[in-house]
Parts: C-alpha cells; structure tokens; sequence
C-alpha cells in the first residue's frame, strides 16, 4: 500500500533515508501525520501526476496519525500503520 504525504518544502528537501518528516495525510487538513522515512528510491512518474509538484518515494516507513499539529508535536497520535511505501510531495 502507498500513502501520499504533502510536506512543505523545507521538509521536501530535508527528507533522507530513516529520516522523519511532519505533513497532511493524502493533503488533507486535519489529518496530520509524522513520517519515520525508510529507504529511498527512485521515483517513477505517474500519469496523473501534476507537472508542478515535486515527489519522491520511500519503502519501509511508519506513518504516525493525528488530528491536530498540537497532538503531533505531543506525540499524541489516534492511528499508526508501519512497514508502508510513503510519498512525499510538495
């Protein structure tokens, strides 16, 4: 299963392997989500890709959920799913 993280862009470009970053879960507001990155990989184009957002892919990432960013920096979180393909874009 992968899961699409908008990030903002200091987070986009700070993003490594077994980094972690803060975003919107599927770019929806009050669905935020703290990323632990696994490895990278190249990413491969889709077709319905916006020709103006940037995206790259990780394997192997936990995904922690909240409902707000108050909750994310308390390390409060309703949900979690880990071992998952995430993309970040932005």
């Amino acid at each position: 299963m992968v899961f699409r993280i908008k990030v903002d862009r200091e987070n986009f470009d700070a993003a490594e392997s077994n980094g972690a970053v803060d975003g919107l879960f599927q770019g929806r507001l009050g669905l935020f989500a703290y990323v632990e990155l696994g490895s990278e990989m190249d990413y491969i184009p889709q077709p319905r890709d916006n020709p103006r957002t940037e995206y790259r892919v990780f394997r192997s990432c936990n995904i922690f959920f909240a409902a707000s960013v108050e909750q994310l920096d308390a390390n409060e979180f309703d949900g979690e799913t880990f071992n998952v393909t995430v993309i970040i874009y932005c």
